[in-house]
């Protein structure tokens, strides 16, 4: 009976005497630079609206955290494009910033394979934030060149997405149809 007993908690002894706790990390920064450093530091600063985040889809060795599409109103560096994407992490101690829909941002963005490999990100570490709470770096920037936000790509594919789905919805009925049609001609060619 002793034995049966010794077994489990020699188990649980090894697990507890090997065990070691896994890595873990959390985001820190230093102390943010001047609007100016920033500027300098930064491949793209702009400001303008998010339009929508998308979550992206965790693959191994691929893509992690969210993508945020807006709409550009001013540009300082990096931007010509009316609509522009920047990548995030979740804002959960993976440095990501929290963004809203809706919401304007004053964004500063470096190339990075940080989140999506190729693509422009912003951390906490950057001197991201909302625009009403920017007054200092936009002090510090200056005015910035206006980007025009007539005829953007987003705008035009929104339009379309609905004629799109209308125009299959239509293919299909017509496949349906035809499939019908010939399965009645091969019942009548065979009676």
């Amino acid at each position: 009976m002793r034995v049966k007993n010794i077994l489990p908690v020699g188990l649980l002894f090894l697990v507890v005497v090997w065990w070691k706790p896994l890595d873990a990390s959390a985001c820190s920064c230093v102390m943010p630079p001047s609007p100016e450093e920033a500027l300098d530091e930064a491949d793209a600063v702009f400001s303008g609206e998010v339009l929508e985040i998308v979550e992206n889809k965790k693959f191994f060795g691929g893509s992690y955290g969210r993508t945020v599409h807006l709409k550009v109103d001013k540009n300082w560096k990096g931007i010509d494009e009316s609509v522009t994407s920047i990548t995030t992490g979740y804002a959960d101690g993976d440095c990501g910033y929290f963004f809203e829909e809706g919401q304007k941002y004053l964004v500063y963005a470096s190339a990075s394979n940080m989140y999506v490999p190729g693509t422009l990100s912003t951390t906490i570490c950057h001197r991201t934030t909302e625009l009403s709470n920017a007054a200092e770096d936009l002090n510090a920037l200056g005015e910035g060149r206006e980007v025009s936000n007539a005829d953007s790509p987003r705008e035009t594919l929104d339009e379309d997405i609905p004629w799109l789905g209308f125009g299959f919805f239509v293919l299909g009925l017509l496949a349906i149809f035809l499939g019908f049609q010939y399965k009645k001609k091969q019942k009548n060619a065979r009676s």
